[in-house]
């Protein structure tokens, strides 16, 4: 149960209209006028403690953890040195766009344009466009494939908290002057840019301590004014927090919470990148909570309360996306993750007293943010995963749940010279990707491709039947394939190619990152960067790896098994019959398409033949893209996820085998077709694990749905962790499940005001449903609805 002053902070955040700020944008714009002339990292650092020293700050009323990244809540800041044209072009519309809608004001829609018209030509996205090929342009346009980080920063990191514990901004910049000293004299150029990071890092490190001292000095002046001596008493303890932490590692639970949110919010105000997360906060957290609860100074409720203040602040963090990534990625997502729970370093269940003080906050606040995720091994505690569930079976739609038996030798595998240690220690960056904490620059966003597109160029040459446009690479037309063999190495050819173009384009694209956009804060939270001097986009991590996506998998599958089945084995329809009927959107034939729709096999089903079909693509993919190295040298890893792409990707794509008609939405994720598995949950989770998702590397998304009427009770309860287990048994990565039914989501579209606090799972992100817009909203109700078996 919330107290109070959580219920105002939510009601207040909740009834807060989106909006955009120009204040950012005018105080980076000004720094890079300033201090232009430096070298890039320098500039970054000079740039953001001159944004940390100017902007806004406020402290708002009964709050117990403070910062904020813009001068107003749920506010999203503008970056202009990664994006100003594409924001001029649809800064009209953002107050009547379908999704992610904005409120301004015409001052402040004014003062945005009059900043951005300065960095015409300048800004990244303007600059990386001249290094894709028109190839990649096309295939782009045609929604086969996308390419990532052109117009955002990489993001997707998580701090090394016990080191940062460990003597705060002090000692970091002590190591850096240290490292200064050593390299002295500097002989040559690689020895002046490690000498340019190490100032770099000293700039931030400070900036970061003065951004602190201005939340002490105004907590200390609110105080003086405030009547409530409760609240007096919360200011002056809010003022030392901000004059200890971070500049000093922290001394008590309560700053230890601070000294983590400022992290958190300053390298949000550092750059636009996506999925930076807390990581194992139940294991870094709980020596302060368990000493401060031992030794009086804090209760339990006390505790659970600044963790709800935390979520809250988390949820007010919320990024600018133009109208075909608000619409992709729908909800104001920025994919911040805290995981708990899991095998510990030792080998033991790693669960601790923070672990359940982490459930119930995030059961009792309910905020979209952060993701809260629950690893689970054989011997997880029993109250831990019995609470997971519950919170499940209640509808909440959180934890989502990560199986440590596939996840660890998955972390093993893909990072050479991982310790079993280390890989213990793995945490989720953004949605599904394992990383290892406090260790990793991972990048989750190298690009999604479309793999029932690949179906279309493979039945069409490589020829686009949507765009007319030859985007693929010519295999033959579906017509002149004698075999399913023929059809399926033509889909593969089309699937290595966007796959190339996607992988080639980033690595670009990110060439440039190292160059233009380091990072020089976020890089002193991740081991290795201050030892080696270099940045998180020069390869200053200890490990390194970038995550390309795939989006309708089952769709391709369900292809695949359709045309199989009744052109090649069955010969019940001709090639030529089916691409005709394809062709024309099944318009005169829809017979064949309820045909190709109920009679084929269908992947979610537990069926052998489809199943298999799958994991032959994932592990084609899987060998594929290993052939490929990163920007820094790291390895090109493999997820299947969709985020709302699957809405926005469908839309371009023809009707196909599997009797989709044009324009409908694909699968999500690695979730089966939406209806299509209805041979129960647990023959859907069966074969999703049949994928072999050892080969997605980066992690494979999995959306389940249970109908809330049948599954309360002892039965639902024991259900749903039946089936958790079942699929973990069987090595599935990640399953989040929404427990809602039909009619409460219809209600939630009909009357959206009486649902503003409705949450589901959309990918590996929750959102408020009614900040969904109806495509996605559609297409979360028409996931199936499982009943208890």
């Amino acid at each position: 149960m919330m107290t109070k002053r959580v219920e105002k902070l939510k009601k207040q955040q909740i009834e807060a209209k989106h909006t955009f700020s120009s204040e950012r944008a005018r105080l980076v714009t000004e720094a890079y006028e300033k201090f232009g002339s430096e070298p890039n990292i320098l500039l970054k650092a000079k740039s953001l403690d001159y944004i940390l020293e100017n902007m806004t700050i406020y402290i708002l009323d009964g709050e117990l953890i403070v910062g904020n990244h813009t001068d107003k809540q749920r506010c999203a800041p503008i970056y202009p040195e990664f994006a100003a044209k594409w924001i001029l072009d649809e800064i009209d519309e953002f107050t009547t766009r379908p999704v992610d809608r904005m409120v301004v004001s015409d001052e402040e829609k004014q003062a945005v344009i009059d900043v951005l018209k300065r960095w015409e030509g300048k800004s990244f996205d303007e600059v990386t466009a001249d290094v894709l090929p028109i190839e990649s342009i096309e295939a782009e346009k045609a929604d086969a494939m996308t390419v990532g980080a052109r117009d955002c920063a990489t993001g997707h990191i998580i701090p090394n908290y016990w080191r940062l514990f460990d003597g705060g901004m002090t000692r970091i910049i002590e190591e850096c002057e240290e490292n200064i000293v050593k390299q002295k004299p500097v002989t040559c150029r690689e020895e002046q840019e490690k000498v340019d990071f190490w100032q770099a890092g000293i700039i931030t490190a400070k900036a970061a301590i003065k951004y602190a001292n201005r939340f002490s000095k105004l907590a200390e002046e609110l105080a003086e004014k405030e009547q409530n001596e409760t609240r007096k008493r919360e200011l002056l303890t809010i003022s030392q927090n901000c004059n200890n932490v971070p500049e000093k590692g922290p001394s008590s639970f309560f700053e230890a919470v601070q000294f983590v949110w400022f992290m958190h919010i300053i390298v949000t105000i550092e750059n636009n990148g996506h999925g930076n997360s807390l990581g194992p906060f139940d294991r870094y957290m709980n020596d302060y909570y368990v000493t401060d609860l031992k030794a009086g100074k804090i209760t339990e409720d006390e505790a659970k309360e600044m963790l709800e203040c935390l979520f809250i602040k988390m949820t007010d963090i919320i990024k600018l996306k133009n109208r075909f990534y608000s619409e992709s990625f729908a909800a104001y997502p920025v994919w911040q993750n805290m995981i708990i729970g899991g095998i510990g370093a030792d080998g033991k269940d790693g669960c601790n007293e923070t672990t359940m003080l982490v459930l119930k906050a995030n059961a009792d606040v309910q905020t979209s943010q952060p993701t809260v995720s629950l690893r689970h091994h054989d011997n997880l505690s029993k109250e831990v995963f019995d609470m997971g569930v519950s919170m499940i079976q209640q509808g909440l739609s959180t934890p989502a749940f990560f199986n440590d038996k596939l996840v660890i030798p998955m972390v093993m595998n893909k990072f050479e010279g991982c310790t079993i240690e280390e890989a213990r220690n793995w945490s989720i960056t953004g949605c599904v990707q394992p990383n290892i904490a406090g260790f990793t620059d991972g990048r989750p966003q190298v690009g999604y491709v479309n793999y029932i597109k690949c179906i279309e160029l493979a039945m069409n040459d490589g020829c686009d039947p949507v765009s007319k446009k030859m985007i693929g690479v010519k295999c033959g037309r579906f017509e002149d394939f004698e075999t399913y063999e023929q059809f399926l190495e033509a889909f593969y050819s089309q699937l290595d190619y966007m796959y190339h173009l996607t992988l080639t384009g980033y690595t670009a694209v990110t060439s440039l990152h190292a160059v233009r956009q380091n990072m020089p804060f976020s890089s002193l939270l991740i081991d290795n960067c201050i030892e080696k001097g270099k940045s998180l986009q020069q390869g200053g991590a200890k490990y390194s790896e970038s995550g390309v996506l795939g989006t309708g998998l089952a769709n391709a599958m369900d292809s695949l098994a359709a045309v199989k089945k009744f052109v090649y084995d069955d010969k019940g329809v001709s090639p030529k019959e089916l691409m005709h009927a394809i062709e024309t959107n099944y318009e005169g034939n829809e017979a064949l398409r309820l045909t190709l729709l109920n009679k084929a096999p269908k992947f979610g089903n537990d069926i052998t033949e489809v199943d298999e079909i799958g994991r032959k693509i994932v592990a084609h993919v899987r060998i594929f893209i290993d052939q490929y190295r990163d920007s820094r040298g790291g390895r090109y890893t493999y997820d299947i996820e969709s985020q709302s792409m699957n809405v926005v990707q469908g839309k371009s794509v023809g009707a196909t085998p599997d009797g989709r008609p044009a324009g409908a939405p694909l699968a999500d994720n690695v979730s089966p077709a939406m209806g299509r598995d209805v041979n129960g949950p647990t023959a859907a989770v069966l074969s999703v694990a049949h994928l072999d998702q050892i080969n997605c590397n980066d992690g494979a998304l999995f959306n389940l749905r249970f109908d809330s009427r049948s599954i309360a009770g002892k039965k639902g309860h024991d259900v749903i962790g039946g089936v958790i287990k079942t699929y973990f048994n069987h090595l599935g990565e990640h399953i989040q499940i929404n427990v809602v039914s039909d009619e409460t989501l219809r209600a939630a579209q009909e009357k959206p005001e009486d649902y503003r606090d409705l949450l589901v799972r959309v990918a590996g992100y929750m959102a408020y449903f009614t900040e969904l817009d109806k495509g996605v909203q559609d297409a979360i109700i028409s996931r199936t609805a499982h009943s208890a078996e």
